[in-house]
């Protein structure tokens, strides 16, 4: 298959896809919060070299109409639809992001015997305040005016585009704040996702209170700063606690990079997922 996006019906919703590479285990990335599968460029051109990759949009909201939340399990469930529509067998090796981080760990847990291993990228986890996802939307409004304004443009590149960001997705979303409709469909996509955010940690907490047994590689960023320091600091404290509980887990906390490590330190991510998958190929 090609390496560039290609629309997939999966009964009805259309999603995007990139698909890349060959080899015995496929690596799957999950695209954290109301980013699109761009942010992965430099991190799955490295691995596409020895395993087959799919990078991936989750689907997006209608552009109108009541906006229902869609939960962690949901979307694995899309992204279980996805790969058989691909026709793209186990075993997967997935890589989740931020949020993605929740529904990797969720699609782990519904569909345990397709799973070979895990990669958590500065990963949401169960442990946080989530009383402030109540705050997403009036996040959203606001990003919705400052659009509108090519200062405000400018601010909300800085903010949701790290200097390291590869050009493609940079693109993707200068061409998403500048097409009035797609940015509307953007924002409604990540409320719908947002207001699924509490119940989703919900449902971890109860049904995957440890890592499952297979490689994990779990990573956070230790140059975050700002007020929410101390709540960060103790999601860092519980996926150590995690991990620690688990014999075939490893943690690694990188001091250089901020939340958003696919675009910061890519050859970190790369080397994360390269580990489990040497490890896998030791032991098949």
């Amino acid at each position: 298959m090609r390496d560039e996006r290609q629309r997939i019906d999966i009964g009805g919703v259309q999603l995007e896809a990139v698909v890349a590479g060959n080899g015995p285990v496929t690596v799957v990335f999950e695209n954290g919060l109301a980013t699109a599968l761009e942010e992965w460029e430099a991190v799955a051109g490295a691995i596409s070299a020895r395993a087959r990759t799919v990078r991936y949009d989750r689907r997006r909201a209608a552009p109108s109409g009541t906006l229902a939340p869609r939960t962690a399990l949901e979307l694995a469930g899309d992204l279980r639809a996805l790969l058989r529509v691909l026709e793209i067998r186990p075993p997967y090796v997935l890589v989740g992001h931020s949020w993605g981080g929740v529904i990797v760990r969720t699609f782990a847990h519904a569909y345990p015997g397709e799973v070979a291993g895990l990669v958590l990228v500065d990963a949401t986890h169960e442990s946080i305040d989530s009383r402030g996802f109540a705050l997403l939307p009036l996040m959203y409004a606001l990003m919705g005016i400052a659009v509108r304004f090519a200062g405000g443009r400018r601010w909300l590149m800085k903010t949701l585009c790290p200097p390291g960001a590869p050009a493609s997705y940079r693109a993707r979303l200068d061409q998403r704040m500048r097409d009035p409709a797609l940015w509307r469909i953007s924002l409604r996509t990540a409320k719908s996702e947002g207001a699924g955010i509490r119940p989703s940690l919900a449902a971890v907490a109860r049904d995957c209170p440890a890592l499952p047994a297979i490689p994990v590689h779990v990573l956070t960023a230790g140059g975050v700063s700002g007020p929410n320091l101390k709540q960060i600091q103790r999601v860092h404290e519980a996926w150590k606690a995690m991990v620690e509980r688990a014999p075939h887990a490893r943690y690694t906390n990188v001091p250089s990079s901020g939340h958003q490590m696919p675009s910061e330190v890519p050859g970190v991510v790369a080397d994360a997922i390269g580990g489990v998958l040497d490890t896998l190929a030791a032991h098949p």
